[in-house]
C-alpha cells in the first residue's frame, strides 16, 4: 500500500512537471489579480497552479493526520475494551472461587457442629 501511494505521488508530480514544461508560455501568462485578506497580487497561471498544488498538499497532510489520529484512538479504545473485559472475567472468576470457598467453609462448619462425636467444648473452640 505504501509503495502504491509513493508511485501515485511520483506519477502526479511527474505529470505536473511535464504540464509546466510543455506549456511554459501559458504558465507565464497573467491570471489576473488575486485578493486575499486585504492584500492583492498579480499572479501568473503557473503561480496559481503552484499555490493550488501547495494547498492540495496541505489538505492531504491534514487528512492524513486526521485519519491517523482516528485510527490511533480506535486502537486505544479497542485495547481498553479488551483490558476491561479481561479484568471483568478475572473478577467473575475470583467471585466464583470466593463463593465456592465460602460454601465449602460453611458446609465444613455445619458438618463440624452436627458431628455427634464432638462434645460442646470442642464445638465452642472450633468457632
Amino acid at each position: 500500500m505504501i509503495i502504491l501511494g509513493l508511485l501515485l505521488l511520483l506519477g502526479a508530480a511527474g505529470l505536473s512537471i511535464a504540464a509546466i514544461v510543455a506549456n511554459q508560455d501559458a504558465f507565464a501568462a497573467s491570471a489576473g489579480t488575486l485578493e486575499l485578506f486585504g492584500y492583492s497580487a498579480q499572479l501568473t497561471i503557473g503561480e496559481v497552479f503552484l499555490i493550488g498544488t501547495g494547498a492540495g498538499v496541505v489538505g492531504l497532510i491534514g487528512l492524513l493526520m486526521l485519519f491517523s489520529g482516528m485510527g490511533r484512538s480506535a486502537r486505544r479504545r479497542s485495547a481498553t475494551r479488551r483490558e476491561l473485559a479481561a479484568q471483568r472475567a478475572e473478577m467473575r472468576e475470583l467471585q466464583r472461587k470466593n463463593e465456592l470457598a465460602e460454601s465449602s467453609l460453611e458446609s465444613q462448619r455445619t458438618a463440624d457442629v452436627r458431628d455427634p462425636d464432638l462434645d460442646r467444648d470442642e464445638v465452642r473452640s472450633a468457632r
